[in-house]
């Protein structure tokens, strides 16, 4: 008899789960065909990304290689072309480059705005940092320190790639604005800096004894920074500045 009430417990519990199958087969088909369907989306976007990311590095080297020959004219095409591309890394080094080539025809407040437009493109901090220095040489005797400053102090945090170049950098505005001692203060501390590279330590130094002595004009010449000016050697990234 026990046996009788096993197999009819045996075949409701098959029963009920046949139906429970039943009832939730849609919703677990549903679910695996959303988990496919993200699944494909995911891969369909990174084999998109990882061909247009190949594309702009074909590009890029392209412009470089015009670069290379002194055909600017196809440079700025191929350059155009990474831009259009879309792809963060070298859009943003195109445009710094189409920025360079700016500045090589005197065309400052158009290299002003291509440099910002990198500083936009990319996440990397090595790249948009780079850019918006660039930019910033480039503003220093034409706008007022507030926005010297407003560009630069973000680029002084502890951890950025370039922050002992955008303090040497803050200093020389500080001079230009009159600001001597304010500025000696800076570069009194870039001068015994670990982050600092040695000429960097050396232009500090000698910029702080040109204070003392009463050189500000021959002081604000000391830390002078260099000109901004596309690189045509670079077949890859641009190389970064010495610090």
């Amino acid at each position: 008899m026990s046996d009788i009430f096993e197999e009819a417990e045996e075949g409701l519990r098959q029963d009920r789960w046949a139906t429970i199958a039943k009832k939730s087969a849609p919703w677990v088909g549903g679910a695996l065909a959303v988990a496919l369907i993200g699944a494909l989306g995911f891969w369909g976007y990174t084999s998109w990304e990882t061909s247009r990311m190949g594309k702009a590095s074909e590009t890029y080297v392209l412009a470089q290689e015009a670069l290379t020959k002194n055909d600017k004219a196809a440079a700025k095409t191929e350059f155009q072309k990474v831009v259009d591309a879309g792809a963060p890394g070298y859009k943003a080094l195109a445009l710094s480059q189409l920025a360079g080539l700016a500045v090589e025809d005197n065309k400052a407040d158009e290299a002003v705005k291509l440099f910002d437009e990198a500083a936009k493109a990319s996440s990397d901090p090595l790249l948009t940092d780079l850019a918006t220095l660039k930019a910033t040489f480039l503003l220093m005797d034409k706008v007022p320190f507030a926005d010297v400053e407003k560009r630069l102090t973000p680029l002084t945090k502890e951890g950025r790639p370039y922050a002992a170049l955008a303090k040497e950098a803050l200093a020389m505005a500080k001079i230009q604005k009159g600001d001597l001692q304010g500025a000696r203060g800076d570069l009194q501390a870039l001068a015994f800096s670990l982050d600092a590279s040695d000429p960097l330590k050396q232009r500090a130094q000698m910029a702080v004894a040109l204070i003392d002595s009463g050189g500000a004009e021959v002081a604000r010449q000391a830390v002078k920074l260099p000109e901004v000016k596309a690189q045509p050697q670079m077949a890859a990234p641009l190389a970064m500045p010495q610090q």
